[in-house]
C-alpha cells in the first residue's frame, strides 16, 4: 500500500469512527429490558414514565452500561452561576457529601465536585418552565444535544437521579420563554460515567435533545422543572458537568462526518490517487 493511499484510509477511518455508539435495549423482548440499577430499567422508563423504549429516532434509548465520550466532546463552562450552593461527593458508593458555598468550578469537569440548582418546586406543564432561572453553560460549540452528568446525594431513587429539566439557547440572558428551547430525553446511561461497582453517586448520564436539527451554544439545567421524573422529590439538583452534541451524537469540536455522496466522491478519488501512485512507482523501478 503506497503511502497516500494508505494515508487517505486512515482519514477516511477516523470519519467513519468518530460517532458516539452504544449498545441500546432494542425493546421489551430484549434480555435486559428489566436490568435495575438504582431503581430503575428500561422498563421502569416504559411502564413508570410512559416512554417508548427502543432504538428508533423517537425511542427512548437506554443502557446498561457507562457513558463513553465521543470524538471532539467538550464539557461545558458555567457561564451563569445560578446555583445556591456546591458540594464534594466524599463516598462514590453511599452517596457522603459536604457541602460549601456555590462555585461555578464545582461544575465544569467530572471529579464529583457539583453544583446545586434550586427551584422553589415545579410543574409538569412546560409552559411554567423558567430556565433562565437554572445554572446555563457554555457548550463552547453549536449543539443540538446536551450530556449531563447529574450526582446523587440521597433518596428515594429513580427520582433524585433525574430531578431536572433541560433547554438550549442562542439568547442565555433571555427570561422570555420563546426564546429556549426544550429539549427532550433521548438516552439514558443506568451505570453513569462509571461503573456501579466503582460509583452510586453518578446517578445516570443522561442525553437531552432537540427535536430538529437546530443548534444552539448554551444550555440550562434547571432543578425540578416540567421534565422531572414524577412524582418529583424536594425542589433543587445537584450536576458535577454538562457537554454539548451534535445531532450525529459526535461532539462538537469532531470533524464533520462527510454526507454519502461526498463520501462516494471521495473514495472515488482515492481509488485514482492510487492507481497514480502504482504508475509512478512503477515508472520510478
Amino acid at each position: 500500500m503506497n503511502k497516500l493511499t494508505g494515508s487517505a484510509l486512515l482519514l477516511i477511518a477516523g470519519f467513519a469512527g468518530s460517532a458516539h455508539s452504544q449498545v441500546f435495549i432494542s425493546g421489551s423482548s430484549d434480555a435486559n429490558y428489566n436490568t435495575q440499577y438504582q431503581g430503575a430499567s428500561a422498563a421502569t422508563f416504559a411502564t413508570s414514565f410512559g416512554f417508548s423504549v427502543g432504538t428508533g429516532a423517537n425511542d427512548l434509548k437506554v443502557s446498561t452500561g457507562t457513558w463513553a465520550d465521543p470524538t471532539g466532546f467538550l464539557l461545558g463552562t458555567v457561564s451563569t452561576l445560578n446555583g445556591q450552593a456546591s458540594g464534594t461527593t466524599t463516598n462514590k458508593l453511599d452517596y457522603s457529601y459536604y457541602t460549601y458555598g456555590a462555585s461555578a468550578a464545582s461544575a465544569n469537569a467530572r471529579d464529583y465536585a457539583w453544583l446545586q440548582n434550586y427551584s422553589g418546586g415545579g410543574s409538569t406543564n412546560p409552559a411554567n418552565d423558567t430556565p433562565w432561572w437554572g445554572t446555563i453553560w457554555n457548550l463552547g460549540g453549536q449543539a443540538n444535544k446536551a450530556v449531563v452528568f447529574p450526582i446523587v446525594d440521597h433518596g428515594p431513587l429513580p427520582q433524585e437521579a433525574l430531578e431536572y429539566t433541560v433547554y438550549l439557547t442562542n439568547n442565555p440572558n433571555s427570561t422570555n420563554l420563546a426564546d429556549w428551547h426544550l429539549a427532550v430525553l433521548d438516552q439514558v446511561y443506568l451505570q453513569g460515567w462509571e461503573s456501579d461497582a466503582t460509583a452510586l453517586a453518578d446517578g445516570y448520564t443522561t442525553v437531552w435533545r432537540l427535536q430538529d436539527n437546530s443548534t444552539f451554544q448554551y444550555v440550562s439545567v434547571r432543578s425540578v422543572g416540567s421534565q422531572a421524573f414524577a412524582p418529583a422529590y424536594g425542589d433543587e439538583n445537584e450536576i458535577d458537568a454538562v457537554g454539548g452534541l451534535t445531532a450525529s451524537n459526535q461532539g462538537v469540536l469532531a470533524p464533520p462526518v462527510p454526507e454519502p455522496e461526498t463520501y462516494a466522491m471521495l473514495m472515488a478519488g482515492l481509488g485514482v490517487m492510487g492507481v497514480v501512485a502504482r504508475r509512478r512507482k512503477q515508472k520510478a523501478s
